[in-house]
């Protein structure tokens, strides 16, 4: 699923002509559709097209192609077809890195096959989930500030975090202007599935207090600090 390795399937997707058929491992194909899923249910806020503009702004490397993405190209461009095919219905560029890291972790966590007993923690650099009978205490710690560091405690649970240092540019996009969010922003998610929290990070990047509803929906939680505004809890708020 890497943007950055040519003959990943992420790779020959990009590099693939229009209306031409990439047949993928049944895990990207996966990954995939919960993008799409993500991206309808946000109204396109979550796009995992905008490798172009992150390529753009020197924030991933230009992927050796024969064409230029299309500058109106958007999630609802790609093509997914059973039993694991993508299709693009216009030249573009899809990166991952903005959900990819969550699903590792999931996998991770059922390739072990634990018992419910047996407490485990899976970490992968600011994505983590946590199974068993007791509770993990995780720091969040916010790179801007050196004030007191909130701790949550996470139970058979997955808590993804991300931080937008604020200005028009930045990793995190938002799928529908194209743009950073212009404020500084650090989020975690807690929610069931690592997958889930890790994708949405952007969006309550993206949209702040206003991504209440779709949290809400996946039963997810979000910690927002926002400027100097302190802290804010939002969603599914147990």
């Amino acid at each position: 699923m890497s943007f950055h390795e040519p003959d990943s399937d992420i790779g020959r997707v990009n590099r693939a002509g229009v209306g031409e058929d990439i047949v993928v491992d049944p895990r990207t194909f996966a990954v995939l559709e919960q993008a799409g899923r993500l991206a309808a249910e946000s109204d396109g806020i979550f796009d995992i097209t905008v490798a172009a503009e992150l390529v753009a702004l020197d924030l991933l490397p230009r992927p050796t192609c024969p064409h230029e993405p299309d500058p109106g190209a958007s999630w609802r461009d790609i093509e997914l077809i059973a039993p694991h095919a993508v299709r693009l219905n216009r030249p573009l560029w899809i990166d991952l890195g903005g959900i990819a890291k969550g699903y590792a972790v999931d996998r991770a966590m059922r390739a072990m096959k634990l018992p419910s007993d047996i407490q485990c923690l899976v970490s992968a650099g600011g994505d983590l989930r946590v199974s068993g009978p007791a509770a993990e205490r995780v720091l969040l710690r916010v790179s801007s500030t050196d004030k007191a560091v909130p701790v949550l405690e996470i139970e058979n649970a997955s808590l993804a975090s991300s931080e937008a240092m604020g200005g028009p540019v930045g990793p995190h996009l938002d799928g529908v202007s194209r743009r950073g969010i212009g404020t500084r922003r650090f989020v975690s998610v807690v929610a069931r599935d690592c997958i889930i929290a890790d994708a949405l990070t952007k969006i309550v990047i993206a949209r702040g207090k206003d991504a209440g509803e779709i949290l809400k929906r996946h039963g997810a939680t979000a910690y927002l600090n926002e400027g100097n505004a302190g802290w804010e809890t939002i969603g599914a708020v147990n």
